[in-house]
């Protein structure tokens, strides 16, 4: 043994001469035992490595060789070693057979026919086999020296994989019985041999590296492709994707560890504090080759070494190497912290390989020669490896499970828009619609808007499909672009993904296409190219003209813009902003390895970030959402905005570096104040998510008025009106001449000028409100109740009878009920009530007393028909009460006491101005928010716990692309109805439908 040096040779010989010796052992007993069988199980272990025999089950007596399942003699074993864990054992078959008839072997009723017999001659049959390394410490006075370790190498022959490329007729076969005599070899004991003996005095470790030595067999398949669950290409593509943008950052002056895997020089480390060898290292891609589950070689390529004689590396370098290639042994390790996995390189364990390695174009008869290398070696094994650490690119490949990985893929293609249903179940962390309700918060916004990226996703995915047919310039550019002769592609749509700090990753996908870099022509085809870009909230003013003129087409634009109290605000993709992301690029076909693929590269991005974002700004399609503003001085309505700012909203904070667990969306948010309320400071907290995914649609986002704006000044306000015109009051007429119901009219001797009326009409109450009041304990029952009563007392008439009391009471007692949970898309709000006269007197011999009550039932509902164009009003139930009267003591006749029919007109459940309302706001067109030259429509609403109202967006349909569903069987009409369709007439009407301004197709019915 060479001391301080690698013994693995050694060691080799070592275990190939107890090999060879336990062979010729086994030999030796064959001749002296003769040719034929051996009958003894216990002597056959001494034959095992030169002869072994299986035969039949249903073998009872000895049989002859050629009776035998399977039978060879062999020729003297012999190990190689792939690596410190697993070896190659080489077993050769001189002379022998089996039989192909594997399936029955075990059975006792097969009896084996000659004729299936595989002949096998001069067959060498190799395994990998994992081996460990055990020690046994002792200590004798008879050895002296102290303690010592017998180092045991324990083969693993269960384990054990066929990969020699036989020529047999049935590999499967052979490799049956194969595995059978492994473990024959197993019991023999002939797994267990003995390393290099250690027993002087000198207390130095024997070094025993077998990866240094091993070496690879062309003719056997050792090729290890996958290493935890992670192909090795997979993982040297990711080596050269980060090779290839540290050339690119090293080109942009990045500081050098953002370059180190492109270049480094000596003067970055301390090794440059030698003045006789100085030198600057340009390096290719790095690569592995991985040697077992647990090792690998790792090369390091050197395009260029440039050796200087001082510190000055702008002068001509005084030697120049190039194509050289450092191999390195390392150890890899699988790293697992929560969710996120990672292969790594324990740059610990790094040692240099020498006869893996190339130095080309080296001399050493040159001077300096042997320095240089050394100097090179020693720099990759001591000083870069901790470079490579210290920067986190010994992590070759990383993964978190929980988060799917940031691509450009789109959404699902667009179809039915579905609904909001109660049931969702919770898959892949997705929550539920309940869960929505309960949780959703606005903070102290008025307004809130979230969009999610498959509506910008699909948003671009249809500008792309109609510019394929298009003539338009500005129409075009989205399919195809090219600038000049230099440059020209096939575009697929644009997409996109929030990130935290207002921006976004888009993706700009080439199809096919030419480009000249620098130097020559290159095509390319299928290439994906991300950048980051801010997202921008900017005035009417700061966009192009040439846009203006086709936006005055657009939904905004004629909703609002010829509005002078109104200003237009729009949120657009900054793309002066631009930053390329290598990481998240796609460049497919293109050698990421070769230097030449950096200029191919950054010549796409350059005529894409300093050309093509120009084309795409100039025509407006950097444009994603316009929003509406109310001037200081207007008067908007309820929900028009005054003010509006925009956030990403999103659980964790989303970068270009990291992505968003799969449980948890990454949206766009707008809010709004209405009233000229200034805008709350910081961000909307997080409290849910915001809208639920349904498989197979695109979901649009979620619209959110708060329950100040919507709720209490509004939807309640308005449904007081109906407490107001079914409450009644009596009162002493003065002047009015209708709107009221004369009492006692009928009664004969009745003094009493009283009358009866409304709420709403009565002179002075109707000045005050009548508000709904919540239900304690609960989110969403409110009520109103009001008691009138009134007595008169009488006394001097002529008739006794008509001398007492007269007495009315008048009784309201309303409920109402705002759902929070969802209802197949409609939004029911349920009202009723009960309305109460009773009229009596009591005198000295007369005594009468009447009533009348009247009972109510209504439903209000928000219904959202399936195609696009709004949300529908529709009351149903009892809009005028009818009275039922009831002699409660007495004969008097209510009849006789009341105009019936006059009192029936007077009651009414006034839901005409929240109709209309409603119908404005909701209906049709959503005119708080538009996307690019396009509208949104609301559908689906639904109240959460806090009393905010949410909806869900989707594109707007024009009312004559909506196909009418059939009516429904058995439906009933015998309730009072008031449907009120979103796209009414008055509704201003959007732009005409053609290939170049319509950006969603018709949807189904």
């Amino acid at each position: 043994m060479c001391l301080g040096q690698n013994s693995a040779h050694h060691a080799v010989h070592y275990l190939n001469s107890q090999l060879g010796s336990l062979y010729e052992n086994s030999v030796e007993c064959v001749k002296h035992a003769g040719s034929g069988l051996k009958p003894l199980e216990r002597v056959r272990y001494d034959f095992a490595l030169a002869e072994f025999h299986v035969g039949a089950k249903q073998r009872t007596k000895f049989a002859l060789k050629d009776d035998m399942m399977f039978s060879a003699a062999f020729g003297k074993p012999r190990l190689e070693f792939i690596c410190n864990h697993e070896a190659i054992l080489y077993l050769r078959i001189k002379e022998g057979h089996f039989n192909s008839e594997i399936a029955k072997a075990d059975s006792s009723a097969f009896v084996p026919n000659r004729s299936r017999h595989v002949k096998l001659h001069d067959v060498e049959v190799a395994f990998r086999v994992d081996f460990d390394v055990q020690g046994i410490r002792g200590y004798t006075t008879k050895i002296g020296n102290g303690s010592h370790v017998i180092q045991l190498m324990v083969l693993n022959f269960h384990s054990a994989r066929l990969i020699s490329k036989v020529n047999a007729g049935d590999r499967e076969g052979l490799q049956f019985y194969m595995r059978r005599y492994l473990d024959y070899l197993h019991h023999a004991g002939h797994h267990v041999l003995f390393s290099l003996p250690d027993f002087d005095d000198d207390r130095l470790d024997m070094i025993i590296d077998y990866s240094l030595e091993s070496h690879v067999n062309r003719t056997l398949d050792t090729e290890i492709h996958e290493v935890f669950g992670v192909s090795v290409e997979e993982i040297n593509r990711s080596l050269s994707s980060k090779w290839l943008k540290a050339i690119m950052d090293a080109a942009d002056g990045a500081d050098r560890n953002s370059i180190c895997l492109a270049e480094y020089r000596s003067t970055w480390t301390t090794i440059g504090e030698r003045s006789d060898v100085q030198f600057h290292i340009k390096f290719g891609a790095p690569r592995v080759r991985v040697l077992c589950e647990r090792e690998a070689v790792l090369y390091f390529k050197i395009d260029e070494l440039l050796v200087y004689e001082g510190h000055d590396f702008t002068v001509t370098p005084k030697h120049t190497y190039s194509d050289w290639e450092i191999a390195v042994v390392v150890d890899l390790t699988r790293k697992v912290e929560g969710s996120f996995k990672s292969v790594e390189i324990d740059m610990a364990t790094l040692r240099f390989c020498e006869h893996f390695s190339k130095f080309h174009g080296f001399d050493l008869a040159l001077n300096f020669a042997t320095v240089i290398k050394t100097t090179v070696v020693e720099f990759i094994t001591e000083y870069y490896a901790v470079v490579l650490e210290t920067t986190h690119f010994h992590e070759i490949h990383t993964i978190d499970i929980s988060r799917p990985p940031m691509t450009p893929e789109p959404g699902p293609s667009s179809g039915d828009d579905g609904e909001w249903s109660p049931d969702v179940p919770r898959t892949g962390g997705r929550v539920r619609q309940q869960e929505i309700i309960k949780k959703t918060r606005t903070g102290h916004y008025d307004f809130i808007q979230v969009v999610s990226e498959q509506s910008i996703i699909e948003h671009f995915k249809v500008l792309w499909q109609l510019s394929r047919d298009s003539t338009a310039e500005h129409s075009k550019l989205l399919g195809k672009w090219s600038y000049s002769e230099d440059f020209k592609a096939s575009f697929g749509a644009l997409k996109i993904r929030y990130l935290s700090g207002e921006k976004a990753i888009v993706w700009i996908q080439l199809d096919e296409g030419t480009l000249k870099p620098l130097k020559g022509s290159f095509g390319f085809s299928d290439w994906s190219i991300a950048f980051e870009v801010k997202l921008k909230m900017v005035d009417q003013a700061e966009l192009s003209k040439s846009w203006f003129t086709r936006f005055k087409e657009s939904f905004a634009w004629k909703h609002h813009g010829s509005e002078e109290h109104r200003t237009l605000k729009h949120l657009v993709l900054d793309f002066t902003t631009s930053e390329f992301v290598y990481e998240l690029s796609k460049f497919e076909g293109l050698h990421l390895a070769s230097r030449s693929a950096v200029e191919s590269v950054r010549g796409a991005v350059h005529y894409l970030q300093d050309h093509y974002f120009r084309e795409l700004t100039q025509h407006g399609h950097h444009v994603l959402q316009t929003v509406p503003i109310w001037k200081r001085g207007s008067n908007p309505p309820p929900t028009g905005l005054t003010d509006v700012t925009f956030q990403i909203y999103s659980k964790t904070v989303c970068t270009r570096h990291s992505h968003v667990s799969q449980h948890y969306d990454v949206v766009l948010m707008l809010l709004g104040m209405t009233g000229f309320h200034p805008l709350p400071s910081g961000r909307l907290e997080y409290s849910t998510e915001w809208f639920a995914k349904h498989r197979g649609t695109v979901t649009h986002g979620t619209v959110c008025l708060s329950r100040k704006v919507f709720l209490e000044k509004r939807l309640l306000a308005l449904l007081s009106r109906v407490n107001a015109t079914t409450t009644i009051v009596p009162f002493f007429p003065g002047g009015e001449s209708s709107g009221f119901v004369t009492l006692f009219d009928g009664h004969q001797g009745s003094e009493w000028g009283l009358a009866l009326t409304t709420w709403a009409r009565h002179s002075r109450k109707r000045t005050h409100g009548c508000d709904w009041d919540l239900v304690p304990g609960t989110e969403s029952d409110y009520t109103w109740g009001h008691i009138d009563k009134w007595s008169y007392e009488h006394e001097g008439s002529i008739v006794d009878k008509h001398n007492g009391v007269y007495t009315i009471a008048c009784r309201a007692k309303n409920h109402l009920r705002l759902p929070t949970s969802i209802n197949h898309g409609s939004l029911d709000i349920v009202m009723g009530g009960e309305i109460d006269i009773n009229l009596g007197f009591k005198g000295a011999s007369t005594r009468w007393e009447s009533k009348a009550v009247a009972k109510w039932s209504v439903t209000l509902s928000m219904v959202s028909p399936r195609g696009g164009s709004g949300l529908t009003i529709e009351v149903k139930g009892d809009t005028k009460p009818k009275f039922e009267t009831f002699r409660v003591h007495g004969d008097a006749s209510l009849e006789q006491l009341i105009d019936l029919k006059a009192l029936h007109e007077l009651v009414v459940v006034d839901l005409v101005d929240l109709v209309t309302e409603l119908k404005q706001l909701f209906g049709g067109v959503w005119e708080h928010c538009f996307p690019g030259m396009q509208a949104y429509s609301l559908s689906n609403p639904v109240f959460n716990s806090h009393g905010d109202i949410l909806f869900e967006l989707r594109p707007y349909v024009p009312p004559s692309q909506v196909i009418a569903p059939r009516p429904s069987r058995g439906s009933s009409s015998r309730s009072t109805s008031i449907v009120v369709d979103g796209s009414a007439g008055e509704r201003p009407a959007g732009p005409k439908k053609t290939k170049s301004s319509a950006l969603y197709p018709r949807l189904p019915a």
